[in-house]
């Protein structure tokens, strides 16, 4: 029954326009006594942990839900005994969004980074020049779990070669905030396309057997997510199986592989989640799911010291950007699909 509970709440936080904490309250509410505590423990304290969006932190509410259902896979994985990795941080957006090089050094200035799970790694901050790399972690703050600073005004070594600063753990470079100046150079960006057609099954594990030995059919649901990370882009499938008397049969997700791009380029977007067409076949004992791909477009640019396109944008939307810079920088945009110029970044707030 626990699982069953996890598992609808899974479904239902895969909808865009979900209230992720309505649906991990109801969960809890739901669990039946005498259920494994780690269930409710995780949720309740993913739930404490989770910050409000708002002022305080401006992420959208997509990022929050996407968190949770994460946190709710991982929980029917270890429910199941399977393995379980690291939970792995997240960054969702900065405040500013890039740093204007006219502006810096700053008189009282920070730059905010807002995420998740940034407690579970040791943060380090990187100035990243065309020649090379600087360590300016003695500039970076954590407030909390979910929020750090970067003092600006501190004795920094900014230059005419800097190119970003470099958010780090683990010895890698997780996420960047690029440094604009007027002789920045926009990242050459496209619209990469995968054709409709691309088929991922999946045969979810068998939980119960009540209804199975009955010979009552269960009614399978599923909902394919997906997610993209430095040149890879993944789907995440979810299967439910569930009885007439709503206990389930069959459940399970697993994370697949679909395209990688060019090693010297970041996916940036997926403006679109693809149309997805879902069949299955059961038989005694199995059940599989065939899901079968509409087309994929996504956003790339070239990782190479210049400025993404979509951080420009969006740099200069939020107001971050001086006058000359955007000047010297705004011609660049006519040889950028228009299409691109419209994207946000993914996590973006939404604009009021």
């Amino acid at each position: 029954m626990t699982l069953t509970i996890i598992d609808r709440s899974i479904h239902l936080l895969a909808a865009p326009s979900s209230d992720y904490r309505r649906i991990l309250l109801d969960a809890i509410a739901e669990l039946p006594a005498g259920a494994d505590q780690r269930a409710s423990e995780e949720i309740g304290a993913f739930l404490a942990r989770a910050p409000q969006p708002g002022a305080d932190f401006p992420c959208s509410l997509d990022f929050v839900r996407s968190r949770a259902r994460k946190a709710l896979i991982r929980l029917g994985d270890a429910l199941r005994n399977e393995y379980v990795g690291a939970v792995e941080p997240e960054i969702c957006y900065t405040v500013p969004f890039a740093l204007d090089r006219a502006h810096l050094p700053a008189a009282r200035d920070w730059l905010d980074i807002y995420g998740y799970d940034l407690d579970r790694v040791h943060p380090e901050m990187v100035l990243v020049n065309t020649g090379g790399y600087r360590d300016v972690s003695f500039a970076l703050v954590t407030r909390s779990h979910y929020h750090l600073a970067f003092n600006l005004a501190g004795n920094l070594p900014w230059s005419s070669d800097s190119v970003s600063l470099g958010l780090t753990w683990g010895h890698l470079i997780h996420y960047s905030i690029a440094v604009i100046q007027p002789d920045s150079r926009l990242c050459a960006s496209r619209i990469e396309t995968i054709p409709a057609g691309r088929t991922m099954s999946f045969a979810p594990p068998r939980i119960g057997s009540d209804a199975l030995s009955a010979g009552v059919a269960p009614t399978p649901v599923a909902d394919v997510t997906f997610d993209f990370s430095t040149n890879k882009l993944e789907a995440t499938v979810c299967v439910t199986a569930v009885d007439s008397r709503r206990h389930a049969t069959f459940s399970g997700c697993t994370v697949e592989f679909l395209y990688t791009t060019d090693p010297d380029r970041v996916i940036e977007a997926l403006p679109r989640d693809p149309a997805t067409h879902v069949s299955y076949r059961h038989q005694p004992g199995e059940l599989s799911a065939m899901v079968r791909l509409g087309e994929i477009s996504l956003v790339s640019a070239a990782d190479e010291g210049c400025v993404s396109p979509v951080a420009y944008v969006e740099a200069r939307r939020t107001g971050a950007l001086d006058r000359a810079t955007r000047d010297a920088l705004d011609p660049q945009m006519q040889a950028v699909d228009p299409a691109i110029l419209k994207v946000r970044p993914r996590f973006a707030p939404r604009i009021r």
